[in-house]
């Protein structure tokens, strides 16, 4: 369950993350969305890593909604539109209600990118509030 209060200094105002239901990091960049898919914080630039190992002490995902990733972030679905296989790079994306990218799982990293994303889908479609949320083994498509 998720803290209720968790305040980060952003810039010249102060938010609470603690109402974060998707939290994605990259090498490039920390997303946190609330459950309608807005935005509540993002950081690029130095200290992701931190930031991130700090954030996943204290913010946990839904327990009906929140698909744990393999970095240790998680998506809540409620924010996610579609998911596909990216015609240009060959990349599964998981592309949230406001046409952005929640987030992208390398074909480097996923040797069996196919099996993942219908694994995805199926956990996906599966989902409601009477079902708990299917845990994916990431490790299992690396191949």
């Amino acid at each position: 369950m998720t803290i209720k209060a968790k305040f980060v200094r952003d810039g010249l105002q102060v938010i609470n993350v603690a109402t974060a239901t998707t939290m994605t990091c990259t090498a490039k960049y920390l997303l946190l969305l609330d459950q309608n898919g807005k935005k509540l914080f993002f950081r690029d630039g130095e200290g992701l890593d931190a930031l991130f190992s700090d954030f996943k002490k204290s913010l946990k995902p839904d327990e009906t909604y929140g698909l744990v990733l393999d970095n240790g972030g998680f998506i809540d679905l409620r924010c996610v539109a579609n998911v596909f296989v990216s015609p240009k790079t060959g990349n599964l994306v998981v592309m949230s209600n406001d046409e952005r990218p929640l987030c992208v799982l390398l074909k480097e990293v996923y040797k069996d990118l196919d099996g993942l994303a219908n694994k995805l889908m199926d956990v996906m479609v599966e989902l409601s509030p009477k079902n708990k949320i299917e845990k994916i083994d990431w490790e299992a498509y690396k191949g």
